[in-house]
């Protein structure tokens, strides 16, 4: 019968499902239903259609198609035409976030669907919401064109927009009570990877990382609580360092920026054979500075300062982060794991902390310098 209409109760026979459930699927838009006052009717043709598995597909082109024309209404791309297909919506997305000054995006499950959030200086701001299927789709996309990392908890992908437009989007999915949820992490390694003149204006500071740039051997220690900005010193360290044509390796848990020039190695595995073995293979393959200490490495401190104390014995530069809050705290941490004098092997201390200055965050430095 043509424009057949079915009362819940009906639905739920024709469906083979209990009421709780279909009232879950209508909650988060997985079947078509009207709301007639305050009772639910459900045409039998749309029902139909959701069985026979046309509906999902259907359900995905319309989320899509409503996705990209809110990608496209707030496009600051001189391009007025946008493709609107599985592979190339979750790119547009990252874009979007990038172009809008996000470097992270969220997509999470809430109230039966999943919603598209970007962190910005205001908090977070919500894009949209999509319905399940939509996000797994998007989902599979991104997992298809990113490459695991080491750990297994996260994935890379390389994204690039012309030439000077170019991405590294780290992928990070936990699964929840509530669902899976997914986090995208943005960086520009062109641009996040600062000289060390623009990540201070301090010209007493400047002068001291200048001075460490002359360091041939010996061990840097860099400092500072989570979230001071220190690692964002290591790597224009290290980058400048490379730039002076010296060989440089970096052994981490897991690299959150790949930078070009750079010898980063991840380590597979909490093992602390697995960080001696790589260990070795760098020791051995010439370098003039390596890098340890980015990223965790709680539980094996013991094998990587010590692994500091014989590269650095033996004429090589060695740089190490730290999550201590002196510098104090930097240089009496490494001594507790190394059971030798170190003092003549320690060439420089950093420790920073952000501070808010006329409405602005910047870091701050103490040094202690050998």
């Amino acid at each position: 019968m043509e424009n057949e209409y079915l009362d819940f109760d009906q639905a739920v026979a024709f469906l083979k499902t209990t009421p709780s459930t279909l009232y879950k699927w209508l909650q988060a838009g997985k079947i078509p239903g009207h709301k007639l006052g305050r009772q639910w009717r459900f045409l039998r043709e749309e029902l139909e259609i959701h069985v026979s598995g046309k509906g999902s597909k259907i359900n995905i082109q319309k989320d899509f198609l409503a996705l990209s024309e809110l990608l496209l209404s707030r496009s600051k791309s001189k391009e007025k035409k946008m493709e609107i297909n599985t592979n190339n919506l979750p790119e547009q997305l990252i874009w979007d976030a990038f172009d809008h000054g996000s470097r992270l995006v969220h997509i999470y499950p809430s109230k039966g669907k999943f919603e598209i959030s970007y962190r910005t200086k205001g908090g977070m701001e919500k894009l949209s919401s999509i319905q399940e299927d939509s996000f797994s789709e998007i989902d599979d996309v991104l997992t298809k064109n990113s490459t695991e990392t080491s750990d297994g908890a996260s994935r890379r992908l390389y994204l690039h927009r012309g030439d000077e437009d170019v991405l590294q989007v780290k992928y990070q999915k936990i699964e929840t009570v509530t669902g899976p949820r997914v986090t995208l992490r943005l960086w520009q390694p062109e641009k996040d990877v600062l000289p060390l003149d623009k990540i201070t204006g301090d010209k007493k500071v400047l002068e001291t990382f200048q001075g460490w740039l002359k360091i041939r051997r010996g061990l840097i220690l860099v400092s500072g609580s989570t979230g001071s900005g220190k690692t964002t010193t290591v790597y224009s360290l290290l980058s400048e360092y490379k730039n002076q044509g010296r060989v440089v390796f970096t052994i981490e848990d897991t690299a959150e920026l790949v930078i070009e020039g750079i010898n980063q190695i991840e380590i597979k595995g909490r093992a602390q054979t697995h960080f001696e073995e790589t260990f070795e293979k760098v020791y051995s393959s010439d370098p003039d500075v390596i890098c340890l200490g980015l990223g965790s490495y709680i539980g094996i401190e013991e094998k990587i300062f010590g692994a500091a104390y014989k590269a650095a014995s033996t004429g090589h530069l060695i740089i190490i982060q730290m999550d201590q809050s002196s510098c104090k705290d930097a240089v009496e941490t490494f001594k507790k794991f190394v059971n030798y004098p170190s003092e003549h092997l320690i060439a420089g201390v950093s420790c920073q902390k952000l501070v808010e200055e006329n409405g602005k965050v910047k870091a701050v430095y103490d040094f202690l310098n050998a």
